[in-house]
């Protein structure tokens, strides 16, 4: 029944002294508590998944606990489950690179087991109520520059229990980084750039997001010739410190292969050079352009850089308390100048949105998609440009599109849509009535309105190629049955045949849509759609 071991042991009841007795039974309980725990592991390593390669396991586990390293460690679990996971989760250098700061103490432990693993350095000062400790973790973690592969630091809170740290102090350590790729840094009116960051090189440098670090000099901000993304925002009452143009100059041209460029409220204001006969600079790598600032601001930086390749421009126009007239003519001038391949295209699309309230004057959105302006495939990569808050305090909606008929021109204009609550003088509808390519004519809400009554007054010749128009979110009435033979049902034999589609308008009841259909028999509306509910 017993081993045989054991069975020796019980024989001797009696027989031998009981210290010596029970020292021997002491050894023996090791001994079968070792035999015991040998087969569990040897139990563990017959289930399937632990079946799998060491190798395969390890990249389970760092996929697994990537969704949850940063807020807490729970994942620390998976070396707790067996000896064989353990093993293989303390020899996987990649699942402890991750650092976390969480347990300050336990960046220590992680820093340790990711051997000569690159790092990726992750803290947010939402949840640091250690200042002191975080600064130990830290500096511990950023004197191993040579093997930092990211660094994303979020030290805006406004929770009391949060400490502030002070960049400044610690990223001094990190002169350079010789395998670094991504940088994010976010502050608030901190001069950590002024430490001497990343001045000793950091060659692999491909991302970097700076936003709230105060910047004194262009030449404080990292920058080499792989770098693909470069984001930079100033803070609400930050100081723009009277940064140069040239210097700004100067900083794209030691950034040959950036395609992302993203600058909010940090353009340099006033002119770029001294001279008005000094050639822009062109960036020929850009493919993404994104703007916030002051329309001259923007306007300055558009004479001074050419993007001739750009695929997306997004222009934020902010004018701080003056509530000025935006001179969008000298804003699409140097745009043209600097995006002339895509502008000289023509313009396919054209979108305007009513911006979401603000508690300021009212302002619009318009977004352009040109065509491209190489390939002539049906299949084109997009080119758009998306202007956002153009205050319409002075102006209205259809002021907007006459300065970009003036000076850009909309003759190959195939799509509109229009969202605003403006009403557009009829000068406005006479200009884009003309466009012999318009095809498509959205109006939402209350465009729908002037845009009918257009149509009543100029319905002979009024949008030559128009055979689609869809009306969104508009309120109907018995007007529309009284004009709509007016409006759609006297066009001419050459006009091509119109579909028009009700989408979620109130008002509409099904007699009135009954009898629209049989408004059009013998004219050029071919199809009457409704979608929605009827009244």
């Amino acid at each position: 029944m017993w081993s045989i071991a054991t069975q020796r042991l019980l024989d001797k009841d009696g027989k031998i002294l009981a210290d010596e007795h029970r020292e021997l039974i002491r050894k023996r309980v090791n001994e079968l508590k070792n035999e015991i725990c040998a087969l569990h592991r040897l139990h563990n390593t017959l289930a399937p998944i632990n079946r799998l390669p060491p190798e395969i396991l390890s990249r389970i586990f760092v996929q697994s606990s990537a969704e949850r390293r940063q807020d807490s460690l729970s994942w620390i679990q998976v070396t707790h489950t067996c000896h064989h996971w353990r093993e293989v989760a303390l020899d996987c250098a990649a699942l402890w690179s991750d650092i976390s700061f969480v347990n300050p103490a336990f960046t220590k432990v992680m820093l340790a087991r990711s051997k000569n693993a690159p790092l990726h350095v992750d803290l947010s000062t939402s949840y640091t109520r250690t200042t002191p400790v975080i600064y130990e973790a830290l500096s511990e973690v950023l004197d191993q520059g040579s093997r930092l592969r990211s660094i994303a630091i979020d030290n805006v809170t406004n929770s009391r229990r949060s400490g502030t740290l002070h960049l400044r102090r610690f990223l001094s350590k990190c002169h350079s980084a010789p395998v670094l790729e991504v940088v994010r840094l976010r502050t608030s009116f901190d001069r950590c750039l002024n430490s001497g960051f990343l001045q000793g090189g950091s060659p692999m440098l491909k991302h970097l997001e700076l936003s709230g670090c105060i910047i004194s000099n262009w030449n404080t901000i990292p920058s080499g010739a792989a770098l693909l993304t470069l984001d930079l925002a100033r803070n609400l009452g930050q100081l723009n410190e009277n940064l140069s143009g040239s210097g700004f100059i100067s900083l794209l041209q030691n950034m040959p292969s950036l395609e992302n460029l993203r600058i909010r409220f940090l353009l340099p204001r006033g002119l770029y050079s001294q001279s008005p006969a000094a050639a822009p600079f062109t960036h020929p790598r850009l493919r993404n352009l994104d703007l916030i600032d002051y329309p001259e601001g923007i306007e300055h930086f558009l004479r001074a850089v050419h993007v001739p390749n750009a695929e997306n421009i997004t222009l934020s126009l902010d004018e701080g308390s003056t509530y000025r007239y935006p001179d969008l003519t000298a804003l699409f001038g140097a745009l043209q100048l600097s995006w002339h391949k895509v502008v000289s295209a023509g313009i396919r699309e054209l979108e305007v949105s009513r911006d979401a309230p603000s508690g300021h004057s009212p302002s619009h959105s318009f977004w352009l998609k040109f065509n491209s302006p190489t390939s002539t495939s049906s299949i084109q990569r997009p080119y758009t440009l998306d202007l956002r808050r153009v205050r319409t305090i002075n102006m209205n909606t259809g002021d907007v599109l006459l300065a970009v008929e003036e000076s850009w021109g909309m003759l190959e204009l195939q799509i509109l849509d229009l969202d605003t609550d403006d009403e557009m003088a009829f000068d406005t509808w006479a200009v884009m009535s003309g466009l012999p390519k318009l095809q498509d004519i959205t109006p939402v809400g209350y465009s729908f309105d002037g845009f009918f009554r257009y149509l009543i007054e100029e319905h002979a010749d009024a949008f030559p190629a128009l055979s689609s128009i869809t009306v969104e979110d508009a309120v109907l009435d018995s007007r529309l049955l009284d004009e709509w033979e007016i409006a759609f049902c006297r066009r001419p034999e050459h006009a091509p045949n119109l579909k028009v589609t009700f989408s979620q308008c109130n008002g509409l009841t099904k007699e009135m849509l009954n009898d629209l259909t049989a408004r059009n028999v013998g004219s050029r509306v071919a199809e009457i759609v409704w979608e929605g509910q009827f009244r």
